[in-house]
């Protein structure tokens, strides 16, 4: 087929397969579109549901080729089989300027039997642009025999020049270091934006490659601009440090985010290096699950991360030996402006050479009590409003953390300057903002749902 810059091309439905190093290789300035009805007249006519359009890589080769220097657009189609022994099996883009929506990135995977690395099962992105807009990434995986780096089982980011993921989901990817997701900006903070999306059940061995998570589950980002909103992050696993999040050298901004039920040996929520400054506004961290004895279940901070944590609702992160709502290790200085702080075996723990500052936190009390609010040798600053009393949440063990009447949050804030809730709802709503979350609103118990999710 002779192709020309700018051309758009209509696939028809079906599974199509190839013969070479890739099912197919892209190499101009194109748009692809899947889900054609295949009609030789009359109007175009695309649903990627009713006609699906598959590129199978059969497990023996990649999948999708995209060469330096060219624009191109993926829409509506289905990338699967893909394997290689080093890097994007599923897709691979160096130096383009590429956009995939409504694509499914599915089962591929870069396992090498040597020691070589193997970097991006899903897709290899090094360079350019990048966005990822209403698509799925799901059950990629990579692995290696013996190697160090086995990276970024749905999709590896490096040295990007602006990234934009919007209203997708990573699903059941599986890798040594972001079983999700993995963004490096090259030692330049890259931006990259993470919106409406949800990462679920990364590094947990459920792809058909062989790798398990062991840092990082559902995603992890350094040397970063970046800027989180309005995603979910549950059930994410890795043995090692950080479940859902891995945050490095960069700035970040994070907001209206769940992180929910899951699991790491250290910081089952997320962890953040040499972060500054970091904003952290209106999230519910809860139920998350450390592994070890003495280790953060919500939030570690460590090596200099400098911040700001403002409405968030932090709760229950305890597993088998118990756990810390927040541990700093050489971080200064840290500040929790209206916290829900609670059931944790220690609400917060602060290492000498660390500085942390409260205002307007709940503490819990009865069944929501920590076992010890604060703890550490370094420097505490618990403020003037110190609060005990039940947080009187709608329904933890679904997990809802909205509040219901007579909580103890309601109205018991400070002003920090935050305008809205984690839905959007307007703060404050009565005579002071509520302490958490969540606003409360006499006439609405909405379950915690993400707004526009895939």
């Amino acid at each position: 087929m002779n192709l020309s810059k700018g051309d758009t091309i209509y696939v028809a439905g079906g599974t199509y397969t190839g013969t070479g190093a890739a099912v197919i290789t892209i190499t101009k300035s194109i748009t692809l579109y899947g889900g054609w009805n295949g009609a030789s007249s009359g109007p175009v006519l695309r649903d990627p549901v009713a006609y699906p359009t598959t590129l199978d890589g059969e497990g023996t080769r990649r999948v999708v080729y995209v060469g330096n220097s060219i624009t191109v657009t993926i829409e509506g189609l289905t990338i699967t089989n893909g394997f290689v022994t080093d890097r994007g099996a599923g897709l691979y883009a160096q130096d383009a300027n590429l956009t995939l929506r409504y694509t499914t990135i599915y089962s591929n995977v870069a396992d090498s039997q040597t020691t070589a690395d193997t970097l991006g099962g899903g897709g290899y992105i090094s360079g350019g642009t990048l966005q990822v807009l209403s698509s799925t990434l799901r059950a990629n995986g990579t692995w290696c025999n013996g190697c160090v780096r086995t990276i970024g089982g749905g999709l590896y980011i490096y040295g990007t020049r602006a990234v934009t993921i919007e209203g997708s989901l990573f699903e059941a990817n599986d890798a040594w270091d972001g079983s999700g997701l993995i963004f490096d900006g090259g030692w330049g903070r890259q931006p990259i934006l993470i919106r409406h999306t949800i990462f679920r059940d990364n590094g947990r061995g459920i792809s058909p490659g062989s790798g398990r998570g062991g840092y990082g589950g559902g995603a992890s980002i350094a040397w970063a601009g970046a800027r989180i909103e309005d995603c979910l992050f549950e059930r994410n696993r890795v043995g090692n440090h950080a479940g859902a999040l891995r945050f490095a050298a960069g700035e970040l901004f994070l907001a209206c985010t769940v992180i929910r039920d899951n699991e790491a040996y250290v910081a089952a929520g997320m962890e953040l290096w040499d972060t500054s400054p970091f904003t952290i506004t209106n999230n519910i961290i809860a139920d998350n699950r450390p592994g070890g004895v003495n280790q953060a279940g919500a939030i570690s901070f460590r090596s200099n991360s400098t911040g700001m944590l403002q409405h968030n609702t932090i709760a229950r992160n305890v597993g088998t030996y118990g756990g810390y709502g927040i541990a700093t290790q050489s971080s200064q200085p840290v500040t929790l402006v209206n916290t829900i702080l609670v059931s944790h075996t220690v609400g917060i723990s602060v290492t000498a050479g660390s500085t942390v500052t409260l205002e307007g936190t709940l503490w819990g009390s009865g069944i929501w009590a920590n076992g010890a609010d604060w703890g550490g040798s370094g420097t505490i600053l618990t403020g003037t409003v110190n609060i005990w009393g039940d947080p009187a949440f709608v329904d933890p063990r679904g997990g809802n953390y909205h509040l219901r009447p007579g909580s103890a949050a309601i109205d018991a804030g400070v002003d920090a300057g935050v305008t809205a809730d984690i839905d959007g709802d307007p703060r404050p709503v009565g005579a002071a903002p509520d302490i958490g979350a969540d606003e409360y609103m006499a006439h609405v118990y909405l379950p915690m749902v993400m707004k526009n999710h895939p």
